[in-house]
């Protein structure tokens, strides 16, 4: 093989191994930084509307595995709304399941269900101002 060939591919091979350990450490820190800087967040509407009329938020429950399993959950204390959720979290991943949030409104039964991500770390409820406005999100 030509010395001159034998060197540019060399000088190549080095430049490709160089910049593939770059883009895979670049790689790494971009998905390391993502995951720690993103927890996704759910939140029950405020209100829910039937037949034109709306209902305000009123209540909650957090469920290990779907709801119709009737799976619900105590929050953390008496004092406080909050369910820290990763007992649960864990235990509805080894029943290759998920945990759901169900909204309650006032004046109906109907609900809102949503599914809490595998990420979150807590649901929590409180009220809001004079108007009592209650919010109830998990994340």
């Amino acid at each position: 093989m030509n010395l001159y060939l034998s060197r540019a591919l060399k000088t190549s091979e080095g430049i490709t191994m160089l910049w593939s350990k770059r883009a895979l450490a670049l790689s790494a820190i971009f998905w390391l930084y993502s995951g720690l800087s993103y927890a996704e967040k759910i939140e029950c509407p405020q209100s829910l509307t039937e037949n034109h009329k709306q209902y305000p938020l009123f209540n909650l429950d957090v469920f290990e595995g779907p709801p119709e399993e009737m799976g619900s959950l105590m929050p953390d204390s008496d004092e406080a709304a909050v369910w820290t959720l990763s007992d649960s979290q864990a235990a509805a991943k080894a029943r290759n399941t998920a945990m759901f949030l169900v909204c309650q409104f006032k004046g109906t039964k109907k609900t809102v269900t949503l599914k809490i991500p595998a990420s979150a770390k807590k649901c929590s409820a409180w009220i809001e101002g004079s108007a009592e406005r209650t919010h109830i999100t998990c994340e």
